[in-house]
């Protein structure tokens, strides 16, 4: 009875109790974070190049890299990495002139810092072809940003080098030795920066073969470029353009009447002094 009773009662609808039901779900927990799951950033962005010519002078010696990945994207940094050479070359002819002082502490800046560009700009389709032929599949604005990459190293290691050829400079007379001493840091800086060159190459694809013969190519015309815009060590000559020379002549022979050592013009001869009493 009290089962029928049951029954009755709770029948409503024409629905029996004793049909099984759907028993509502527990509602599904919630995610521990309702953000949206960030997209993976790239190893390295333009924007993570700070700005500023200190910045990326800085990155060239830190992290070459950020550089390559910047030049893609901002064309202006060109114009950063050109800035850095004239200047950074001008210090270095300033260093460079203070041995013999005068007119030279004003033409030999001007004649390295464009000198430098210069030798760049003849060597660049040169780099484009050999890089090309050896397999690599770098742009020629591509390949152009690596030069100029490699150019500002260049310049900044010879800065560095700038206090240990100025303390020379200051010691001895011999413009055998500045010319060596010279010539051996710039050796060092191309060495360092013809390798950055290689690795901003490598990052297109496929590593640069033909650079090695384009290295040889590029110190002798650097070489070259010295003596064709001579005298960059020494008293000013007073003529801007000079006969034709190899520099391997000029460094063996020199110039006519130029001697192995500077000495002052406006120093008092003792020798001639005595020669007129």
């Amino acid at each position: 009875m009290e089962i029928s009773w049951q029954r009755n009662n709770a029948c409503v609808g024409g629905v029996s109790p004793f049909v099984s039901q759907p028993t509502a779900s527990p509602s599904p927990m919630p995610p521990a974070s309702t953000s949206s799951p960030r997209p993976p950033s790239s190893p390295s962005s333009p924007s993570s190049l700070p700005p500023g010519l200190p910045a990326l002078a800085t990155a060239l010696l830190r992290s070459p890299a950020e550089v390559v990945e910047a030049l893609r994207a901002r064309t202006s940094l060109f114009g950063g990495l050109a800035i850095i050479v004239l200047l950074a070359m001008s210090m270095t002819g300033l260093v460079m002139a203070s041995f013999s002082g005068g007119l030279q502490l004003l033409w030999v800046p001007l004649k390295v810092s464009v000198g430098l560009l210069l030798c760049g700009l003849i060597c660049l389709p040169s780099l484009f072809i050999f890089t090309s032929l050896a397999g690599g599949r770098q742009s020629f604005r591509e390949t152009a940003g690596a030069l100029m990459m490699g150019l500002a190293l260049i310049g900044v290691l010879l800065v560095g080098f700038a206090p240990v050829t100025w303390l020379f400079s200051q010691a001895t007379t011999s413009v055998v030795f500045m010319g060596s001493l010279h010539v051996i840091f710039f050796l060092v800086s191309a060495w360092f920066g013809i390798g950055l060159i290689r690795r901003a190459l490598a990052t297109g694809g496929s590593a640069p073969r033909g650079s090695g013969l384009w290295a040889c190519l590029f110190v002798l015309v650097a070489l070259q470029m010295s003596t064709t815009l001579r005298p960059l060590i020494g008293p000013d000559d007073g003529r801007l353009f000079h006969d034709k020379q190899f520099f391997l002549v000029h460094w063996v022979t020199g110039d006519a009447g130029s001697g192995n050592t500077w000495q002052d013009p406006y120093a008092y001869d003792t020798d001639d002094a005595a020669l007129h009493e």
